[in-house]
Protein backbone atom coordinates (compact mmCIF):
# COMPACT_ATOMS: atom_id res chain seq x y z
CA UNK A 1 0.00 0.00 0.00
CA UNK A 2 1.19 3.51 -0.50
CA UNK A 3 2.38 5.22 2.56
CA UNK A 4 1.24 8.97 1.36
CA UNK A 5 -1.09 9.65 -1.61
CA UNK A 6 0.63 8.72 -4.73
CA UNK A 7 1.83 11.21 -7.10
CA UNK A 8 0.56 11.68 -10.57
CA UNK A 9 3.28 9.82 -12.20
CA UNK A 10 2.99 6.92 -9.33
CA UNK A 11 -0.57 7.51 -10.26
CA UNK A 12 -0.11 6.38 -13.46
CA UNK A 13 2.57 3.98 -13.06
CA UNK A 14 -0.28 2.17 -10.94
CA UNK A 15 -2.94 1.92 -13.34
CA UNK A 16 -0.22 0.53 -16.04
CA UNK A 17 0.20 -2.27 -13.35
CA UNK A 18 -3.02 -2.71 -12.59
CA UNK A 19 -3.78 -3.06 -16.45
CA UNK A 20 -0.97 -6.31 -16.21
CA UNK A 21 -2.37 -7.55 -13.01
CA UNK A 22 -6.11 -7.67 -13.86
CA UNK A 23 -6.08 -7.76 -17.98
CA UNK A 24 -5.23 -10.16 -20.49
CA UNK A 25 -2.76 -12.65 -18.11
CA UNK A 26 -3.19 -15.49 -20.53
CA UNK A 27 -1.38 -18.71 -19.19
CA UNK A 28 -1.64 -20.65 -22.68
CA UNK A 29 -1.83 -24.02 -23.35
CA UNK A 30 1.00 -25.54 -24.33
CA UNK A 31 0.25 -27.31 -27.30
CA UNK A 32 -1.38 -23.75 -28.77
CA UNK A 33 1.46 -22.60 -30.35
CA UNK A 34 3.34 -25.90 -31.65
CA UNK A 35 0.14 -26.64 -33.74
CA UNK A 36 0.47 -23.66 -35.45
CA UNK A 37 1.22 -24.49 -39.24
CA UNK A 38 4.74 -23.40 -41.46
CA UNK A 39 5.12 -20.00 -41.10
CA UNK A 40 7.11 -17.92 -43.65
CA UNK A 41 10.39 -16.66 -42.81
CA UNK A 42 10.93 -13.58 -41.24
CA UNK A 43 12.49 -12.34 -44.16
CA UNK A 44 11.63 -13.18 -47.65
CA UNK A 45 15.14 -12.70 -48.63
CA UNK A 46 17.70 -13.97 -46.16
CA UNK A 47 19.25 -11.12 -44.32
CA UNK A 48 22.50 -12.19 -43.41
CA UNK A 49 22.66 -10.54 -39.80
CA UNK A 50 21.23 -11.88 -36.36
CA UNK A 51 20.96 -8.69 -33.99
CA UNK A 52 20.41 -10.65 -30.58
CA UNK A 53 17.93 -8.78 -28.10
CA UNK A 54 15.43 -6.94 -31.12
CA UNK A 55 12.15 -8.01 -31.00
CA UNK A 56 11.38 -9.69 -34.39
CA UNK A 57 8.11 -11.06 -34.02
CA UNK A 58 4.37 -10.80 -32.16
CA UNK A 59 1.70 -12.88 -30.79
CA UNK A 60 -1.67 -12.36 -29.78
CA UNK A 61 -3.36 -15.28 -28.06
CA UNK A 62 -7.25 -14.72 -28.65
CA UNK A 63 -10.61 -16.39 -27.36
CA UNK A 64 -12.04 -14.85 -30.23
CA UNK A 65 -10.43 -14.13 -33.56
CA UNK A 66 -12.79 -12.82 -35.47
CA UNK A 67 -13.31 -10.44 -32.45
CA UNK A 68 -10.12 -9.36 -32.39
CA UNK A 69 -9.15 -9.36 -35.89
CA UNK A 70 -12.51 -6.53 -36.13
CA UNK A 71 -11.01 -4.36 -33.83
CA UNK A 72 -7.68 -3.99 -34.73
CA UNK A 73 -8.50 -3.88 -38.49
CA UNK A 74 -10.85 -1.15 -37.24
CA UNK A 75 -8.05 1.08 -35.28
CA UNK A 76 -4.52 0.31 -37.12
CA UNK A 77 -6.13 -0.39 -40.69
CA UNK A 78 -4.39 -4.14 -40.35
CA UNK A 79 -5.09 -6.97 -42.58
CA UNK A 80 -5.17 -10.99 -41.48
CA UNK A 81 -4.70 -14.15 -43.35
CA UNK A 82 -5.80 -17.24 -42.21
CA UNK A 83 -2.88 -20.28 -43.01
CA UNK A 84 -4.18 -22.20 -40.71
CA UNK A 85 -7.50 -25.08 -41.08
CA UNK A 86 -6.31 -26.82 -37.42
CA UNK A 87 -8.45 -25.87 -33.72
CA UNK A 88 -5.57 -22.41 -33.32
CA UNK A 89 -6.73 -21.03 -36.56
CA UNK A 90 -3.32 -19.57 -36.78
CA UNK A 91 -3.32 -15.85 -38.76
CA UNK A 92 -0.79 -13.26 -39.71
CA UNK A 93 -1.27 -10.27 -39.44
CA UNK A 94 -0.44 -7.70 -41.84
CA UNK A 95 0.34 -4.01 -42.00
CA UNK A 96 1.13 -1.93 -45.39
CA UNK A 97 1.54 -5.71 -47.02
CA UNK A 98 4.07 -6.66 -44.38
CA UNK A 99 3.91 -9.29 -41.94
CA UNK A 100 3.97 -7.98 -38.65
CA UNK A 101 2.39 -10.69 -36.32
CA UNK A 102 0.59 -13.91 -35.73
CA UNK A 103 -3.01 -14.35 -34.11
CA UNK A 104 -4.30 -17.51 -32.71
CA UNK A 105 -7.01 -19.35 -30.84
CA UNK A 106 -7.00 -20.53 -27.75
CA UNK A 107 -9.78 -21.92 -25.56
CA UNK A 108 -11.10 -19.84 -22.72
CA UNK A 109 -10.40 -20.32 -18.94
CA UNK A 110 -13.44 -21.40 -17.49
CA UNK A 111 -16.33 -18.97 -18.26
CA UNK A 112 -14.25 -15.81 -18.78
CA UNK A 113 -15.27 -13.62 -21.29
CA UNK A 114 -11.97 -12.23 -21.23
CA UNK A 115 -8.80 -13.53 -22.94
CA UNK A 116 -6.44 -11.72 -25.20
CA UNK A 117 -2.37 -11.86 -24.58
CA UNK A 118 0.37 -10.07 -26.41
CA UNK A 119 3.58 -11.90 -26.77
CA UNK A 120 6.88 -10.44 -27.72
CA UNK A 121 9.62 -13.10 -29.30
CA UNK A 122 13.32 -11.37 -29.10
CA UNK A 123 16.19 -12.55 -31.23
CA UNK A 124 18.78 -15.36 -29.74
CA UNK A 125 21.55 -17.41 -30.55
CA UNK A 126 19.93 -20.79 -29.29
CA UNK A 127 17.22 -21.07 -28.03
CA UNK A 128 17.61 -24.45 -26.57
CA UNK A 129 20.59 -22.88 -24.58
CA UNK A 130 18.56 -20.64 -22.92
CA UNK A 131 16.48 -23.26 -21.29
CA UNK A 132 19.26 -23.80 -18.27
CA UNK A 133 19.92 -20.19 -17.81
CA UNK A 134 16.12 -19.50 -17.59
CA UNK A 135 15.97 -22.48 -14.77
CA UNK A 136 18.68 -21.11 -12.99
CA UNK A 137 17.57 -17.40 -12.47
CA UNK A 138 14.89 -18.61 -11.13
CA UNK A 139 12.36 -18.43 -14.27
CA UNK A 140 10.28 -21.15 -15.64
CA UNK A 141 9.46 -22.79 -19.34
CA UNK A 142 6.46 -22.56 -20.43
CA UNK A 143 6.94 -24.26 -24.94
CA UNK A 144 10.20 -25.74 -24.95
CA UNK A 145 12.48 -24.94 -27.81
CA UNK A 146 10.60 -26.29 -31.28
CA UNK A 147 11.43 -25.46 -34.66
CA UNK A 148 8.99 -24.75 -37.57
CA UNK A 149 9.89 -25.28 -40.94
CA UNK A 150 10.88 -22.02 -42.59
CA UNK A 151 10.33 -19.74 -39.27
CA UNK A 152 13.49 -21.37 -37.09
CA UNK A 153 13.30 -22.18 -33.49
CA UNK A 154 11.28 -20.71 -30.45
CA UNK A 155 10.58 -21.03 -27.48
CA UNK A 156 8.52 -19.47 -24.52
CA UNK A 157 9.31 -18.81 -20.98
CA UNK A 158 8.44 -17.46 -17.80
CA UNK A 159 10.75 -14.51 -15.86
CA UNK A 160 11.41 -15.01 -12.63
CA UNK A 161 9.06 -12.51 -11.78
CA UNK A 162 5.94 -13.70 -13.47
CA UNK A 163 6.23 -12.13 -17.08
CA UNK A 164 6.21 -14.41 -20.29
CA UNK A 165 7.82 -13.89 -23.50
CA UNK A 166 9.28 -15.51 -26.41
CA UNK A 167 12.33 -15.97 -27.88
CA UNK A 168 13.30 -17.03 -31.82
CA UNK A 169 16.31 -17.93 -33.27
CA UNK A 170 15.30 -17.21 -37.39
CA UNK A 171 16.48 -19.27 -40.19
CA UNK A 172 16.28 -16.26 -42.60
CA UNK A 173 18.05 -13.74 -40.11
CA UNK A 174 16.35 -10.92 -38.41
CA UNK A 175 14.76 -8.11 -40.55
CA UNK A 176 17.39 -5.12 -40.64
CA UNK A 177 17.17 -2.32 -38.46
CA UNK A 178 14.82 0.49 -40.38
CA UNK A 179 12.53 2.97 -39.63
CA UNK A 180 9.18 1.64 -38.14
CA UNK A 181 6.39 2.36 -40.30
CA UNK A 182 3.04 3.78 -38.59
CA UNK A 183 1.02 0.59 -37.66
CA UNK A 184 3.77 -1.27 -36.27
CA UNK A 185 5.54 -2.41 -33.48
CA UNK A 186 7.34 0.10 -31.81
CA UNK A 187 8.34 -0.69 -28.53
CA UNK A 188 8.39 -3.04 -25.68
CA UNK A 189 8.33 -2.21 -21.70
CA UNK A 190 8.36 -4.66 -19.29
CA UNK A 191 6.96 -3.67 -15.79
CA UNK A 192 8.94 -5.49 -13.26
CA UNK A 193 9.36 -5.24 -9.36
CA UNK A 194 13.04 -5.40 -8.86
CA UNK A 195 14.67 -3.49 -12.19
CA UNK A 196 18.18 -4.44 -11.49
CA UNK A 197 17.49 -8.38 -11.38
CA UNK A 198 15.14 -8.44 -14.38
CA UNK A 199 17.63 -6.02 -16.36
CA UNK A 200 20.49 -8.52 -15.49
CA UNK A 201 18.20 -11.16 -15.66
CA UNK A 202 17.22 -10.53 -19.48
CA UNK A 203 20.98 -9.56 -20.01
CA UNK A 204 21.72 -13.38 -19.82
CA UNK A 205 19.47 -14.26 -22.81
CA UNK A 206 21.03 -11.53 -25.25
CA UNK A 207 23.75 -9.53 -23.80
CA UNK A 208 21.92 -6.59 -23.62
CA UNK A 209 23.70 -3.44 -22.88
CA UNK A 210 21.55 -1.66 -19.81
CA UNK A 211 21.27 1.82 -19.18
CA UNK A 212 19.47 4.07 -16.85
CA UNK A 213 16.91 6.76 -17.35
CA UNK A 214 13.49 8.14 -15.98
CA UNK A 215 10.29 7.36 -17.01
CA UNK A 216 9.35 10.63 -15.28
CA UNK A 217 11.09 12.79 -12.46
CA UNK A 218 12.51 10.49 -9.48
CA UNK A 219 10.87 7.18 -11.69
CA UNK A 220 13.67 5.00 -12.58
CA UNK A 221 13.60 3.16 -16.12
CA UNK A 222 16.13 0.98 -17.70
CA UNK A 223 16.78 0.59 -21.46
CA UNK A 224 18.17 -2.91 -22.69
CA UNK A 225 20.47 -2.37 -26.10
CA UNK A 226 21.81 -4.40 -28.48
CA UNK A 227 23.62 -3.48 -31.33
CA UNK A 228 23.87 -0.09 -29.89
CA UNK A 229 20.42 0.45 -30.69
CA UNK A 230 17.31 0.66 -27.66
CA UNK A 231 15.39 -2.10 -27.79
CA UNK A 232 13.09 -2.31 -24.69
CA UNK A 233 12.51 -0.66 -21.14
CA UNK A 234 11.86 -2.33 -17.63
CA UNK A 235 10.06 0.19 -15.40
CA UNK A 236 8.81 -0.45 -11.80
CA UNK A 237 5.76 -2.55 -10.89
CA UNK A 238 4.36 -0.28 -7.81
CA UNK A 239 3.60 -1.65 -4.67
CA UNK A 240 0.30 -3.46 -4.55
CA UNK A 241 0.64 -5.05 -7.94
CA UNK A 242 2.24 -8.71 -7.81
CA UNK A 243 3.11 -9.53 -11.68
CA UNK A 244 5.05 -8.11 -14.12
CA UNK A 245 4.07 -8.20 -17.77
CA UNK A 246 5.44 -6.78 -20.90
CA UNK A 247 3.56 -4.38 -22.54
CA UNK A 248 3.60 -3.48 -26.51
CA UNK A 249 3.57 -0.47 -28.25
CA UNK A 250 2.31 0.33 -31.60
CA UNK A 251 3.76 3.56 -33.98
CA UNK A 252 0.76 5.57 -34.95
CA UNK A 253 0.71 9.53 -36.38
CA UNK A 254 -2.07 10.48 -34.19
CA UNK A 255 -2.84 9.92 -30.80
CA UNK A 256 -6.39 11.51 -30.30
CA UNK A 257 -7.44 10.07 -33.50
CA UNK A 258 -6.64 6.64 -32.74
CA UNK A 259 -7.81 6.27 -29.47
CA UNK A 260 -11.23 7.80 -31.30
CA UNK A 261 -10.81 4.24 -33.09
CA UNK A 262 -10.09 2.72 -29.96
CA UNK A 263 -13.51 3.66 -28.68
CA UNK A 264 -15.67 3.32 -31.53
CA UNK A 265 -14.51 -0.18 -31.87
CA UNK A 266 -15.40 -1.29 -28.73
CA UNK A 267 -12.24 -0.85 -26.69
CA UNK A 268 -11.26 0.79 -23.28
CA UNK A 269 -8.63 3.72 -22.81
CA UNK A 270 -7.21 3.09 -19.48
CA UNK A 271 -3.95 5.64 -19.85
CA UNK A 272 -4.74 8.76 -22.03
CA UNK A 273 -2.56 11.11 -23.57
CA UNK A 274 -0.88 12.97 -20.54
CA UNK A 275 2.19 15.99 -20.74
CA UNK A 276 4.24 13.72 -18.01
CA UNK A 277 4.41 11.43 -20.30
CA UNK A 278 6.31 11.79 -23.21
CA UNK A 279 4.76 15.45 -24.17
CA UNK A 280 1.40 13.49 -24.43
CA UNK A 281 2.57 11.10 -27.51
CA UNK A 282 1.84 8.14 -25.50
CA UNK A 283 -0.95 6.15 -24.55
CA UNK A 284 -2.49 2.83 -23.51
CA UNK A 285 -5.80 1.18 -24.24
CA UNK A 286 -7.74 -2.60 -23.75
CA UNK A 287 -9.25 -4.15 -26.52
CA UNK A 288 -12.73 -5.54 -26.03
CA UNK A 289 -10.74 -9.15 -25.03
CA UNK A 290 -8.91 -7.13 -22.12
CA UNK A 291 -5.72 -7.40 -24.54
CA UNK A 292 -3.41 -4.38 -23.30
CA UNK A 293 -1.79 -2.24 -26.07
CA UNK A 294 0.46 0.69 -25.83
CA UNK A 295 0.65 3.66 -28.53
CA UNK A 296 3.26 6.22 -28.83
CA UNK A 297 3.56 8.79 -31.73
CA UNK A 298 7.27 9.14 -32.45
CA UNK A 299 9.23 12.38 -31.90
CA UNK A 300 12.82 13.01 -32.31
CA UNK A 301 14.05 12.90 -29.16
CA UNK A 302 16.12 16.55 -29.98
CA UNK A 303 12.08 17.80 -30.43
CA UNK A 304 10.84 16.90 -27.57
CA UNK A 305 10.78 19.25 -24.67
CA UNK A 306 12.86 18.57 -21.81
Amino acid sequence: MWNTEPTQEESLLLRFAALLLLLGMLFLPVHVVISAPILPPLNAKPSGQQIAGKFTWFELASIDINKHKAFYADVFGWNFKTISKSDDQYTLIINNGDNIAGLFNVEPSGTTKLGGLWIGLMSVDDPEKLVSVVKKAGGKVHTPPTSLAQRGKYALFIDPEGALFGVLKSTSGDPVDSEIEIGEFFWMDLFAKDLDKSGKFYQQLAAYELHETEVTKDIKRLILKSANKPRAGIVPLPEGANRAGWLPYIKVDNIDWTLKKVTEAGGHVMVPPNMDLYDGNLAIFTDPLGGVMGIVKWIKPSTVKK
